[in-house]
């Protein structure tokens, strides 16, 4: 089955992705609009445009939380995202948009750019109840990775677990979390996107205290401007080198 408007147009692909990327997500920002889903070389006043025809038709709507340009799914995209059998997540609530809009616009550009795929967010990991990728079992409060995809490194895609660490937590839940994922060998690549670095210091303490060294050449640094800027091209600081997903892609 086909998406449509109302009057049974066709969507075109770029508003079916987005509204899929809305979907398993749980909100999109008027910039990723701009950015992932309308033509490159179309004015704003076209964006603009475009992005009202969605509102108009009920597939998109604006968050209830009235600090800007944050757009949920509408009667009509929901009605949609259940009828393709699509991922679909809660709203995002206001204090997790920035954390949940900087990991998944990260992955959502990767992937159109072929670097990786069947990438999900913790909210659709805990939708889904992807036990494999349990970090902690603590009932109500279980621990998931932030994100985890499948990153093309070489000729074959490998699975990461993605942690955005922005507040930071103690040194002895850093030492709990490194020590699950040092029992969990689906992960190739465990990458922590810090704000700063005292978090970097702080998660690096942390490794050494436990003395992994399998772990430690699994764990890898970016620093969250540059994920933001260009998830592809930001150095990511392995245990003796560094790297990009760019530069793995293409090795």
């Amino acid at each position: 089955m086909k998406a449509v408007f109302k009057n049974g147009r066709n969507l075109s692909p770029n508003t079916e992705q987005a509204l899929k990327y809305v979907a398993k997500v749980g909100v999109m920002t008027k910039e990723v609009w701009f950015e992932n889903f309308c033509q490159p070389k179309s004015t704003k006043r076209w964006k603009n445009w475009q992005l009202k025809i969605l509102l108009e038709n009920g597939l998109l709507k604006t968050h209830n939380c009235d600090l800007g340009d944050y757009y949920v799914l509408g009667e009509a995209g929901l009605k949609i995202a259940k009828t393709l059998n699509w991922s679909i997540v809660a709203p995002v609530t206001p204090r997790q948009f920035r954390h949940d809009e900087l990991v998944a616009h990260g992955l959502l550009r990767m992937e159109q750019n072929n670097i990786c795929k069947n990438w999900m967010i913790e909210k659709e990991i805990k939708d889904r109840h992807e036990v494999k990728f349990v970090i902690q079992d603590q009932g109500e409060q279980t621990k998931y990775p932030d994100a985890v995809f499948e990153a093309q490194m070489g000729k074959n895609f490998h699975l990461v677990a993605l942690e955005y660490e922005r507040n930071g937590k103690t040194i002895p839940r850093y030492r709990k979390i490194l020590w699950s994922y040092n029992k969990m060998n689906r992960f190739t690549l465990v990458l922590f996107v810090v704000e700063n670095e005292v978090l970097r210091k702080r998660i690096k303490s942390s490794l050494k205290h436990l003395g992994r060294v399998t772990l430690i050449e699994r764990i890898g640094f970016v620093d969250a401007t540059e994920w933001q800027k260009n998830p592809m091209n930001a150095t990511i600081e392995l245990a003796t080198t560094k790297t990009s997903f760019a530069k793995l892609s293409s090795n």
